[in-house]
Order: C-alpha cells, then structure tokens, then sequence
C-alpha cells in the first residue's frame, strides 16, 4: 500500500519553488537561509528586477495549530517591514535570512515547529508568488539531532515514463548513505562520510517500489532509514459499466456496493484515490474504462463502506493529474474552507493537508448524505403567470447589521421568513449556491455544479430553507451557471486549453466570462441536465433561472470563425451573438424536458434578454424570460419620459401573454434609489424629489404599482421594497463586494411605508388572481411624459381593478381623471391599496386627487359582495369580522384560531393586508373581507 507523496520534494534537485540552507531545516538551525525561486510555481513574481521590492509573507504551523492552515506568528497582510524584505540574488532569485525559529517568529515557550509557510509578495500585495495550483508554499521543519531525508524528481508517488527517475538524500552530519531498491541486490548509489548523495533508476515494469534512503552517522550511533513509496501503474483495462450505461458521479448500488464514475475522453488510465485506504495509490483502485457513444467513461465499484459516514477521495489521471469529482455532492476546498466558522458548518470534514496533492478540491461521498425527512412533501407553487419572486443573495441579506462583511447565512435567511410571508412574495430565487471559488462571491464563479457551496451552512441547511419556505406558500428558484465555469471544474483541470474536448480556447460569442463551455459536447449537456434532476429531486427546489442564455448556444452557431492553428474563434460580434439562435432554444427546450421529467410545473427562466422572436419560441416551450425595465423605471423615478408599459409582456416587444419576469432592479442593475440620491443635475422638479424622503419613497412605490398591478411574473431584488440605495456598480461594472446590512432601514418612517406598499400591492395579486390571467381586458396607460395620470384597468366581467398614479410631483386632481374604461359609478369602488399616508377617494367626476407621486389602487364592491352574508358550517354562535386594522375579532368562547389566504397560505391574526380571507375557528370557518 503506496502513500502518496506530494508535489516536489524539499530537497529535489529542480523544479523547486524554495530551497533552503542548511537543506534540512531544524527546530535548532541557525541563520537559515530561504530562496525563492520567482520562475518555478504560479511564476507570479517572475521577472522582476534587482530594483523591485520582495516580501515574504511568513508564519509557522506550530504545536499550538489548530490544523494543518492553521499559520501562527504571521504578520497582517502588507506588513513591509525590514525582516520581511527579500535581498535580490539573481535573476528570479530572492532570499531571505532567518537567525532562529524562535526569535524571528516569536514562539512562545515550548511552542515548537513543524513547517514554516510562504506567499511571496510585492510591496501592494498586487503579484503574489504561490505554488503552481495557487497555494501557500511550505518547508518541512525536523526535530534535532541525526535525520536522513529523501526526495525525488517526480511530481506524485506515480513513475509515469521509463525514464530515469533521479534521487537526493541528505543527512544532518556526517554519514555513510546507502539509497537502493527493497529487494534488489544492488544499491542505486552510496557514499562515504557524505552529508548528500544522489543517484536514479529507471522503472521498465509495472508495480509498486519501495526506495530506501540508510544513513549511519560517522561520529558513531544507530542507522537511520528514510523510505520512499513508488508505483508505475499501467493502462486501465476495458470493462463495460455495469447496467451499460454509464452514469457519472458516486452511485450507491442496491447491495450497498459504490460505483464511482468520471467522463475522461483521451485519458488512457484513471485511479480512484481514496481516504478509507489512507489515499494510497494502488492498482487496487485502477478503474476501468467503457468507451459509450464516442466518449471514454472510468469508473470502478467499491464495497464494504460504512453507511451514513462520510469518505473523501479525487481521481488520478495518467498518472499525473489529480482532480475532484464533477459530480460531487459535496466538496472540501483547500483554501477557503478554513475561514467557515463552525457555527456555519458544524463538524466539516476536515480537509487533509499533507495527504493529497496541494491545492486539489475533494469529493465527500456519504450513503446518506441526501437523506433528509421532508415535513412538506406535495408543495405546489403558483401558476408560472402569478409569480412574485424576490431575488436574494445570501451573502448580504442577513449578518452584522451595518456591517459590510458578507456573512449572511443559510440561517439568516430562515430568521426572515416571516419577513418574506409578511411581504407576500410567492417565490424566492437565490443567486448561485453552487459550490463556487471562495467564500465571498455572488456565485457566478461555479467550480462544482452538484455541491451546495459551504460558507453558507450545510447541505441540510439548505434543505430546511426550502421546507420552511413551502410551509408558508414560497416557492425557491435558484440561479444556475451553464454559460462557464471557474479554473477549478476537473474537466477544466484535466485538459491543455488546445486539447480540452469541454471547453472553447476563446469563447465564440460576445459574453465571455471565466472558462467557456463547448455547449456542444453531449457530456456538458448533460452534467447540465443531471444537474437539475439532482437539485429538483434532493434538494426539492422549484425550478431555476439561467444565467447568460445567449452563451448557451453551440460554438459553431454565432457566425465566428475557428482558427485551428491557434485553437480561438474570431470575428466575434455582439451583433452575431444578438441573432435569433436556433440551437439555444432547441438546448433550453431539452433541458426543460429533463426538468419535466421530475416536476412537470418546475420553474423555468432564461436571462436570455434576446430579440422577441427567440424568447417567443422558448415561452411556446412554457419557459420564461428576464426583462430588464431598469432603464424605463430610473428614467421615470428621475422625471424623464418613460415607458412602463413594458412590465407587461404584450407591450414589451410583443412577448408572448404572461412569459416575462420584468424587473426593475436585479443585481446586474443599479439601483433606482441610489441613482435619485445622486442625481447631480439641475432640474427642479428633480431636486424637489431627491430632497424629500415622503416624496422619493412614494414615487418609488408609484413605479412598484405600475410592475405589479400589470399582469404576468415580476421580480424585486432584495431590499428593493424599502428603497435600499447602496451602489452595485464601479468602474468595471459590477460591485460584487458585500454590501451593507441595512434591515434598520425599516425603522424609517418613510421606507417602512414603502414596504407596506410593495405589501398592499402583492396582496392585492394573491387576493383577486383572477384578474391575473389572459382572460381579462387588460387596459395599460403607463407610457411616457411625465404629467398626465397613469393608469392600469383590469377588468373581469362586471368586475375591475383600478390602478392610479400621479407622475407630478406636485399634488393633482384635475387632470387626474380616470380612462372610459372605469366603467361604473364613482360609489361603486373602494380604496383597496395607497402610498403609505394617503387615502384617497374617487369622485363623481371620475377623478381622483393624489398627493405628488402617489399611487392608488381601487376596486368594485363586488370584488368582497355577499362576503358579510355567509354563515358559519357550525351552529356555534360566533361574530368573526376584521377591524379597521386588519385584526381578526372573534366574539364568543372559542379554542384555536388559523387565517389562511386563497391559496391556502397559513396568515396571521393581526395587521392583515386588504383581501379577502378563510377564517377558521375551532370546527367553524367563515370568509373574512379585510378592508382599510
């Protein structure tokens, strides 16, 4: 059993990021000397000159680490004092001296050291010198007295050649050194009275080898042995997978057997590398290969693993390339896990430094890890046309309040829900979770598309967010990532960049970021689509939004031209990228068949912000669209002329009935709030409104019932419903930095008043959804100039709805008369909803007077008729009815109490929006009308 030996060894002979003087380091060396050679490992110091500033950014892992990341005695990030400042030897060469451990780090008594860490650095911080994957660099630091160290030129415990595989001993003083084969009659070299030695051998066949290193010291004592594992493995060998079909990703077997499994094409040899035995590199766990449809698939079926515990393990490929798992549920970051409290993620599994190669992401399999006792197991949200998402990042929307340090949680968003359900939001949608480059992100740098991203809390963490928020009617969306992937994705990782079969060199289309997938590659499609059947069966999600549609398309299918030679496409426009795409449609169509195929209702929406005749075909396909109003409603809040009609579909481009998410913020947008705050010009009526907190927050309400009282899906970023007015941009576009936490907002008069709008408003569309359909007359007067009154009509039989807003922000009456269309007598309608301090009436004239920037909404009495009239199924004589604040009163002895809307949603007993609700009391239930 071979363990693995990492990277390059400290006393190898090239390749080395640092090497040291003496070339074993001890807890006792005196004025050690480290080199650092600027030209080996991410090379991010390369090239620098004699007149350049060097810094090593040093600590210790100690007896006192907590683990093997755990640096002590580091100094803060940019400290450039004397003792960190490198001397300059040469070319991509610096040095640094170190008299003792002790003095230099500062170690506290009986503190001793087990390796001393690096990141090499210039005065800023901006070019940082790490190892090849981008990790911190360390030394091995031995005990006193004799020691005997043996390294090699290999990169991993895997001969992978027959060439010859060249050897370093060195010794601590004085020795006769021996380095031979076990086994073999001969040594591979020796020396006398030597402190190092060196020799190679070649390795012609395959099978493990052990290297021994035997020192005995000159000035007299014992023999001392160092030994050094080696295997040459050799091709795997065909087998189809079992079933013949294979199927990605750790697969537990009816008889409790695994069959691990990984897409490989090109690859000639692949070892499972796993933590139950220790990470050896053995021919025990060389898998086999099936060649399916063109492509190679590796896999292997191991037994006898312990159920529900957890297992780590990577894959070997060709000897030489250690990668993570594309289908792991559940991934151990070298780098960023460190930093996750336990409070977020209670009892991690602890990465294992030293044991596999640096820098590698690792797969966990655990039989039950997917395992979870749902309490809601029917949710059904509603109908696609009725959503209400709100739009939340979990970085921001919960943590320190006032603080900007992005350590929302899983757990902060639960603490909200009733917050949520009170604003009445029928869905949520959460940027990525998807496991992603860091701790501090949006998401939209996925590495792992399979694996909740841990700085926001645990697997079933997540679970529980999405029982609670079915429990309440929420629906949960999550934002997905298929147009790239970020550098740590194992296919990525598995391939040059001119030889990746998953991969473009260069992206074939205008909206590059990060790593560009070959849409094409039927494996890609379908990683897409397991991927979704995973989130959607063991997570129970509700549906998705994709990012960056218009990169979904095949790489041949945006009219750029493939160089061979180079291996990049050109000639690429945003006018060719902006074309109708017949292959982005046919590939969203196929993945929305694969999502039926677990939940016939999921939810399906593209960030496509394409032309109306590609986004048309897809809406035939029941998917829906993102449409950005961002522009109209900042042109509006800033008194410009401005077309809101555009919320609704028909009006947008002639988008098909209800098949547009419009918005009018999303994060890739700045906020409205903020662009009035800073308005810098000089008109007027503008400053007038920037001034005024009562008039700013109504007008920014005015524009939310324009979005919601027009039919058809809308969404409202977070902390959009009380004006948050914190920038999302900077110079490069957007500001993806946490933002900060700002719920003490709400203790404003004015932006709590702004959320009771948004409230009223979404109430009214989940207490009247019938006029939500495209059955009714919808009658929408919300385009341009900025004086006369806006207006949107709804009309449902003899029934309507009407929407008022004053765009002035001056006080109105006169010109605020109300279209023919408002077809009943002035009595015939009741205030339903208004900017928060206002109750406006209608009268006789068909006019309405508002107050600058208002809004308010109306409806005919015979939207609550006859609700006073029906009686109780009980003969228990009881008086239930709501007071002018949207109590429920009941009058009479009674046990339990429960409201629910008409959808079913359990409500509260107090503060109740205007609507119409089921009251149930003990065995009794009447319908209840809250009016205000």
């Amino acid at each position: 059993m071979l363990p693995l030996v990492l990277g390059w060894f400290a006393l190898a002979s090239a390749g080395q990021i640092v090497t040291t003087s003496p070339a074993i380091v001890q807890t006792d060396s005196k004025n050690i000397v480290i080199t650092y050679h600027a030209d080996e490992g991410n090379k991010g110091l390369a090239g620098l000159t004699a007149t350049s500033k060097v810094y090593a950014h040093t600590g210790v892992i100690t007896s006192e680490s907590s683990g093997p990341g755990d640096w002590k005695h580091a100094p803060d990030w940019l400290d450039n004092s004397s003792k960190y400042e490198m001397t300059y030897a040469g070319a991509d060469t610096w040095t640094l001296t170190i008299s003792d451990l002790a003095s230099y780090y500062g170690l506290s008594a009986g503190e001793t050291v087990d390796k001393l860490m690096f990141v090499f650095r210039n005065a800023t911080g901006s070019m940082e010198g790490k190892t090849a994957s981008g990790g911190d660099i360390s030394v091995d630091v031995y005990p006193p007295g004799f020691q005997v160290v043996i390294g090699s030129s290999l990169e991993s415990s895997v001969i992978n050649s027959s060439d010859p595989v060249y050897f370093t001993v060195n010794t601590t003083a004085a020795a006769n050194i021996r380095l031979y084969l076990q086994g073999a009659s001969s040594d591979i070299a020796s020396a006398s009275s030597a402190t190092t030695l060196s020799g190679s051998m070649a390795f012609t066949s395959v099978g493990a080898y052990t290297i021994v290193a035997e020192a005995t010291p000159v000035a007299g004592g014992s023999a001392v042995t160092s030994t050094l594992q080696l295997v040459k493995l050799g091709a795997s060998v065909r087998q189809d997978y079992p079933g013949g079909i294979p199927k990605m990703g750790p697969v537990t077997n009816a008889d409790g057997s695994v069959t691990f499994c990984i897409a490989a094409p090109g690859k000639s040899s692949m070892v499972l590398v796993p933590s139950w035995n220790g990470y050896q590199i053995t021919s025990a766990l060389q898998m086999k290969y099936h060649d399916y449809e063109g492509y190679r698939y590796f896999w292997t079926t191991v037994s006898d693993l312990r159920p529900d515990t957890d297992y780590i393990y990577y894959f070997l490929a060709d000897g030489e390339t250690a990668v993570g798992d594309p289908y792991a549920r559940l991934v151990l970051d070298p780098w960023s896990d460190k930093y996750i409290p336990e409070s977020v993620f209670p009892d991690m599994p602890a990465y294992p430094v030293g044991s596999v190669p640096e820098g590698l992401p690792l797969a966990v399999y655990n039989s039950g890890a997917d395992d979870y006792d749902w309490q809601v197991t029917d949710f059904k949200g509603v109908d696609k046309s009725r959503l209400v998402i709100y739009e939340l990042l979990i970085r921001d929307f919960t943590g320190e309040e006032g603080e900007a340090n992005g350590s929302g949680t899983v757990a902060g968003v639960l603490s909200k829900l009733d917050y949520l359900e009170s604003l009445g939001v029928n869905a949520i949608e959460l940027m990525p979770v998807m496991e992603f480059n860091g701790n501090n992100s949006w998401g939209y740098n996925t590495n792992f598309y399979f694996a909740p991203d841990k700085a926001y809390g645990t697997p079933d963490d997540y679970r529980r967010l999405i029982d609670e928020c079915h429990a309440r009617g929420i629906a949960v969306i999550l934002d997905i990532v298929f147009n790239q992937s970020d550098g740590l994705h194992p296919w990525y990782q598995l391939y040059s960049s001119a030889e990746n079969p998953f991969y473009n060199a260069s992206a074939p289309h205008a909206y590059s970021v990060l790593n560009d997938w070959k849409q094409e590659n039927p494996l890609v499609e379908m990683q897409w689509k397991d991927a979704l059947q995973y989130w959607l069966s063991a997570y129970k999600v509700d549906g998705f939004r994709f990012d960056l549609v218009k990169g979904l398309g095949d790489s041949d299918s945006y009219g750029a031209v493939y160089n061979a030679s180079t291996n990049t496409w050109s000639g690429v426009t945003d006018e060719k990228t902006n074309l109708y795409n017949q292959t982005r449609v046919d590939r969203m169509k196929r993945l929305h068949d694969a999502m039926r195929e677990v939940n016939p209702d999921a939810y399906f929406i593209n960030e496509n912000l394409a032309g109306a005749e590609e986004e048309n075909a897809m809406a035939a396909d029941g998917e829906l669209n993102w449409a950005n109003i961002n522009t109209p409603s900042t042109n509006y809040e800033l008194m410009s002329d401005a077309d809101l009609n555009v919320f609704y579909a028909p009006s947008n481009g002639e988008r098909k009935w209800g098949s547009t998410v419009s918005y009018m913020e999303s994060h890739d947008e700045e906020r409205i709030a903020y662009a009035i705050e800073n308005y810098s010009g000089s008109v007027s009526n503008v400053l007038t409104i920037k001034n005024s907190e009562a008039l700013r927050n109504r007008r920014l309400g005015s524009i939310a019932a324009q979005m919601l009282l027009s039919p058809g899906p809308h969404m409202i970023w977070q902390f959009q419903e009380f004006g948050d007015n914190q920038t999302t941009k900077n110079a490069s576009g957007n500001d993806t930095s946490p933002k900060t936490v700002v719920w003490n907002d709400l203790e404003n008069e004015y932006q709590a008043g702004l959320k009771q709008s948004y409230a009223d408003l979404i109430n009214i569309r989940n207490s009247y959804p019938e006029f939500f359909t495209d059955s009714i007359s919808t009658e929408m007067n919300c385009n341009f100039n900025t004086i006369t009154a806006k207006t949107i009509v709804l009309t449902n039989g003899d029934k309507q709805l009407v929407l008022v807003v004053n765009p002035n922000y001056r006080d109105m009456s006169s010109t605020m008369t109300l279209p023919e269309s408002v077809s009943h007598d002035y009595s015939d309608y009741k205030l339903l909803a208004a900017s928060y301090g206002q109750t406006p009436k209608m009268t006789s004239a068909k006019k309405v007077s508002l107050k600058g920037c208002s809004f308010a909404v109306f409806g005919t009495n015979n939207l609550v008729a006859g609700i006073d009239d029906i009686a109780s199924d009980s003969s228990t004589p009881l008086s239930v009815y709501a007071d002018s604040e949207g109590n429920i009163i009941v009058d009479g002895e009674y046990s339990t109490l429960a409201v629910y809307d008409l959808s079913g949603r359990p409500m509260p007993t107090t503060s109740l929006h205007p609507g119409i609700y089921i009251v149930r009391v003990d065995a009794t239930t009447h319908k209840i009308a809250v009016t205000r």
